[in-house]
């Protein structure tokens, strides 16, 4: 596993929480159906698919 890959996974990791804890902010101050907090777990949903796939292609 090359250093420069574990980098990125440490911070699409680390960008992912923050995505997450912001959904949550969103949904608690403005509604879970409301179209920001959507958006926001719609990107996270994403950002998430990408760092299983990262870490898939890893494995093998």
């Amino acid at each position: 596993m090359e250093s420069a890959t574990v980098l990125i996974l440490k911070e699409l990791h680390q960008y992912i929480e923050y995505l997450r804890s912001n959904m949550i902010s969103l949904g608690t101050q403005f509604g879970f159906n409301h179209e920001m907090t959507i958006k926001a777990s719609q990107e996270l949903d994403y950002l998430i698919y990408k760092y299983q796939v990262i870490t898939r292609k890893m494995e093998t």
